[in-house]
């Protein structure tokens, strides 16, 4: 599965995302169930590439690499909960928090951040064969924040890691066939 997500072109990511934002913000006015479950659906569809993406790269990092994977599918999970539990639960698909319920509200806009930041720093990582520098990775951040203009650059570069591990592994194939 996560090969699906490497091999993907940056058109059908493109599709594959916007049928998902679609998805996640229709509204019927006459079954607002309806929609929040359509709205849910939606978004876990979205934020499953997120989370695709991170574990197939989280198998390239370099070893001297040590980012939580655990951490980052945590913080996917919550934010799929949040954007499905408010969805289904809220008409409008807005929140008013305070006290308690404002630090989740806050931790949520945190993951929300981490999640890009992970795909970000782990993608220049991979490229770079070790841990980057802030100055190194915030393009790429920025990339995957600004959706649209975001998937046409970083998904050849993701397809990229994909062709080379596939001539590694055809190379490694080769040498013990040649005995």
């Amino acid at each position: 599965m996560n090969d699906i997500v490497l091999r993907a072109k940056h058109w059908q990511v493109f599709l594959y995302s916007s049928s998902a934002i679609v998805l996640a913000n229709i509204l019927i006015n006459e079954n607002l169930e309806l929609s929040g479950i359509i709205g849910a659906i939606g978004y876990f569809f979205y934020f499953l590439w997120f989370a695709l993406l991170g574990n197939a790269l989280f198998r390239f990092l370099p070893p001297k690499v040590d980012y939580s994977l655990l951490w980052f599918s945590i913080n996917i999970a919550l934010i799929i909960v949040f954007f499905g539990g408010l969805a289904i639960l809220t008409e409008d698909r807005s929140i008013h928090a305070k006290g308690l319920a404002g630090l989740l509200l806050i931790y949520v806009f945190f993951a929300m951040l981490h999640a890009p930041w992970f795909l970000a720093v782990s993608l220049v990582a991979i490229e770079k064969q070790r841990k980057p520098e802030f100055g190194f990775y915030f393009g790429t951040f920025m990339l995957f924040l600004c959706w649209p203009i975001g998937v046409w650059v970083i998904q050849p570069r993701i397809n990229v890691l994909w062709e080379e591990d596939q001539w590694q592994r055809q190379a490694l194939d080769r040498l013990g066939k040649d005995k």
